[in-house]
Formats: structure tokens, sequence, C-alpha cells
């Protein structure tokens, strides 16, 4: 009976966010696994990490903490120090680092070298661009 009503509520907590997340704790675990610059060193350590319920326990962090905080509060708490990058066909590049705060810095490159640093955050549904000043040089509203 307790065993029951443990997995209803935990299903329930589950369900009652109605958030999908970044599932940021799985994903740095992911990533770390890659890092070993060896197939068959990762694909060992991947079934190691099954086998001891590393992913698992960090999936289940996600899912009921993590993932929960970042629907109400818009920012995954593990999420922050991601990155990301792209670079186009012309030579031009954007990279951004999430802060904790849940903002993200953004710097684009030209392909000439020239660069502008950025700051994006965001508030319920407007996204704003701030210079390094702190002024806002851009703002977009996201429709609901």
């Amino acid at each position: 009976m307790k065993k029951g009503i443990l997995a209803l509520l935990c299903a329930g907590a589950i369900a009652l966010t109605g958030c999908y997340g970044s599932y940021a704790v799985f994903n740095k675990v992911h990533k770390w696994n890659g890092t070993f610059g060896n197939k068959w060193a990762n694909f060992c350590m991947h079934v190691l990490l099954w086998i001891v319920p590393v992913y698992e326990l960090s999936l289940l962090g996600d899912a009921l903490l993590f993932n929960s905080i970042e629907f109400w509060t818009g920012s995954n708490p593990m999420a922050s120090g991601d990155s990301y990058f792209e670079k186009d066909a012309q030579g031009n590049s954007v990279a951004a680092v999430k802060n904790e705060d849940g903002s993200l810095s953004v710097q684009y490159t030209t392909s000439k070298g020239e660069t502008t640093n950025l700051t994006l955050q965001r508030d319920e549904n407007v996204v704003r661009a701030l210079d390094a000043n702190g002024e806002v040089v851009a703002q977009y509203e996201i429709e609901k």
C-alpha cells in the first residue's frame, strides 16, 4: 500500500509540473562520458554509468527537481555554464554561455574580427538585449 501511494505521488509530481525541461544534469553526465576520446572507453563508461545508477539518478533528479524549478522560475540552476557556439559559412560566429541568474552572455564576432558583447535577459514574455553598460539595445516580445 505504501509503495503504491509513493509511486502515485512520484507520478503525480512529474505529471503536475507540466514541463519538459532541459535535463541539464543528465546532459552534463552524458557529455562528460564522451570526453575519453576512445569509442571503447566511452562505451564501457556508458555501460558502467547505467549499471551504477548514475544516469538513473541524474534523470530522476532532473525530472522531479531541476526541471520543476526550471518550469516555475524559467531557469534551471544546473544549466548555468552551458555553452553554445555556431559559425556560419561567411565566418561570422556567435558564442553564448548561460549565467547562474538565467541570463545569457553572448559574443558575436564578424568575419573581420569585430566583436559585440551582449547579455540576454528574459522576463515572462519579453527578451531584452543589454550592452556592456546595461543599456537595452533591443527588445523582443514573445507571443503566447
